[in-house]
């Protein structure tokens, strides 16, 4: 019997391939005769070899820096073409493209493959998705803010997975674990980055509080001015030599094994926060500017993401914002509270926060800690007492009726605590759902006055044309 092959693009930045193989691995455990291979960019996926070796059977990276620096396009245009036809010498079965960009829809439709999921280009170079997950990527998770899912998941569900692989720090060898917390203050832009100022106070606060443990501060090269801004200030002098700089070169390997014998990660949502999740490490992760919580949080149980309640949170990309209003909604004394909680042993739960802080503290966040359930996967509980606003009570909502849809399960939910602004902002929309329902009947009624049509001999056409127009004007 031979066995099938699947290829997995995932072109985009390294933190989106932890996740990738994080979806990968649970379709391996169920699929063992599935041979799998991941096509990346190598300034991404190198770096995590260690990684992604465990996974993959074969791994092709794609270097656009070597590609723009060869001397003619005809030069760059035959080293593609021999890559393209060393990816096609695999015969895969099917292409899965998790990257959702205009350059890797190119790429899918240039593998030679019957089966496709995800984002590709037809021949007539028009997009074309054929499965519903990615469908739902497309017109939802691409251009709103209101996804339910982890993108673990949502990569999950696309490959067809069934189960669900708990990742749960509480079952963590906590022997292996020296007193040292893994600090990361940097993100690929400003909007999701505290300054320095904050990470200055955050981290006075914990070697204040925390007595005999010791901060690591991972990062790359870039930013090193920036960690050495953090730990000269001032107001941590005295505790100097108990702050560790990595940020003169180490590899991600390095910070991999960092994290292995770390009892707390903090940090930005970013590659490293999925890193820790990889090694079981506890983690407090700080969402910030553009970051959708709900999808990127770190795919382990456990987790304590502290969320902004700022109305233009998340935020756009492309969006300016000089203010940066959501990194001031979050004091530095809420994360060293969740902090030495964690490292006392501590159930982080909403009786502990209302203990240990005060509303002035909880009022303009939302603090989520992690779980997951059979059915859905990972999902983010709010710990805070706050009322939903309506953004939250329609993504509740959207994960009903998505998994319904979608997967033919029943999700079940609580109904939510809402306050009286947020009742008759949800009262107005009571028409408009009445108003698409019936116009949902009418759909069904056309089509099946059609379908009708079609079964008599002879075919009455003028009666198949008017249910035609009629579904039309609807």
């Amino acid at each position: 019997m031979n066995t099938a092959k699947l290829a997995i693009i995932q072109t985009t930045r390294t933190g989106d391939i932890i996740q990738t193989l994080q979806a990968v691995r649970q379709y391996r455990a169920e699929n063992p005769n599935v041979s799998v291979s991941l096509i990346a960019r190598k300034q991404f996926a190198k770096g995590i070899e260690f990684l992604t070796e465990t996974v993959f059977d074969k791994i092709f990276y794609i270097e656009t820096k070597e590609l723009f620096a060869q001397r003619s396009f005809s030069q760059a245009h035959n080293q593609l073409k021999e890559l393209i036809n060393e990816i096609n010498n695999e015969n895969f079965d099917y292409v899965a493209n998790f990257s959702f960009n205009k350059s890797s829809s190119y790429l899918s439709s240039l593998i030679k493959s019957k089966n496709k999921l995800g984002l590709y280009r037809n021949n007539q170079a028009q997009i074309g998705i054929n499965d519903s997950w990615s469908q739902y990527i497309y017109s939802n998770v691409m251009n709103h803010n209101n996804s339910s899912f982890s993108l673990v998941d949502i990569y999950k569900y696309t490959l067809g997975v069934q189960g669900t692989h708990i990742l749960d720090s509480s079952n963590d060898d906590e022997s292996t674990r020296t007193a040292d917390i893994v600090v990361h203050p940097f993100a690929s832009n400003k909007k999701k980055r505290w300054g320095a100022n904050k990470w200055s106070e955050l981290i006075f606060k914990l070697m204040k509080d925390c007595p005999g443990h010791t901060v690591h501060i991972v990062g790359t090269v870039s930013e090193n001015d920036e960690a050495n801004r953090i730990v000269n200030s001032p107001a941590i002098s005295k505790y100097r030599n108990r702050i560790k700089l990595h940020t003169n070169g180490e590899s991600i390997a390095d910070c991999y094994k960092l994290l292995m014998r770390a009892k707390l990660f903090i940090g930005h949502d970013s590659m490293v926060s999925h890193l820790a999740s990889e090694t079981l490490t506890p983690s407090i992760v700080l969402s910030l500017g553009s970051v959708r919580p709900q999808e990127t949080t770190p795919y382990q149980a456990n987790v304590i993401n502290i969320v902004p309640k700022n109305s233009c949170f998340p935020c756009n990309i492309s969006d300016s914002c000089e203010l940066l209003p959501c990194h001031n909604s979050i004091g530095h004394q809420v994360v060293a509270v969740i902090a030495k909680g964690i490292l006392n042993k501590i159930d982080i739960n909403t009786s502990y926060l209302k203990e240990n802080l005060t509303p002035f503290h909880l009022g303009n966040i939302n603090i989520y800690k992690t779980s997951f359930t059979d059915l859905v996967g990972l999902e983010l509980n709010q710990i805070t007492e706050n009322y939903l606003t309506d953004k939250e009570v329609f993504r509740e909502f959207y994960k009903v009726i998505w998994q319904y849809y979608l997967r033919n399960i029943d999700v079940e939910t609580k109904l939510p605590e809402i306050t009286a602004n947020t009742a008759t902002t949800l009262y107005n929309y009571i028409a408009g759902s009445n108003y698409l329902y019936e116009l949902y009947n009418f759909g069904v009624k056309y089509s099946n006055n059609i379908v009708k049509s079609l079964e008599e001999t002879p075919i009455p056409l003028d009666k198949v044309q008017e249910n035609i127009n009629k579904l039309g004007e609807i």
